[in-house]
């Protein structure tokens, strides 16, 4: 089952954009930034991007009804601005990076009893942590970078010698 979204409605030139924080990342409806946009199929831009810039997530309307939509990621709305270029299109970018999706980063940002992913130097290594619940998680298969395999006797001693000599 996916997970569903109480979307935030951001409004520009009376025509709205629903959009939602997923893992911490902007993510707006595409039709509707389609529409934003001016482009004549909106449905389209979806077309365009990457597996990675584009989900179907479950938005929950304002009636209680659950309606799948199509979400762009942040990448994907500056991909489809360059590529669909129109004059408006400068001050939509302006919009989207001033306004609408610091608001969108600010109206999440009171939930920090959610999980989230944060990074760790250790040993000229970035390892993935989750910090949740005032407590850091990390994957089990990180776990064996932490330390360095056991050593064993001659052979580890002629491996550090090799080492050093080089």
């Amino acid at each position: 089952m996916e997970e569903s979204y109480v979307p935030l409605l951001l409004m520009r030139h009376n025509r709205p954009l629903r959009g939602v924080m997923i893992d911490r990342q902007p993510w707006v409806c595409a039709k509707e930034f389609g529409l934003l946009m001016g482009h004549r199929h909106p449905e389209r831009i979806c077309r365009l991007m990457d597996d990675d810039q584009v989900r179907t997530v479950i938005f929950h309307t304002h009636q209680g009804d659950a309606e799948p939509v199509q979400v762009l990621s942040e990448s994907a709305l500056y991909r489809a601005l360059c590529r669909f270029s129109h004059p408006e299109n400068r001050s939509l970018r302006r919009w989207l990076t001033h306004e609408a999706l610091p608001a969108l980063r600010d109206a999440w940002e009171h939930r920090a009893q959610e999980p989230r992913r944060t990074l760790m130097a250790w040993d000229r290594q970035r390892i993935s942590l989750l910090e949740w619940q005032g407590d850091l998680w990390i994957a089990l298969r990180d776990m064996p970078r932490f330390a360095p395999p056991p050593a064993t006797g001659e052979c580890s001693l002629r491996a550090l010698l090799n080492r050093w000599w080089r």
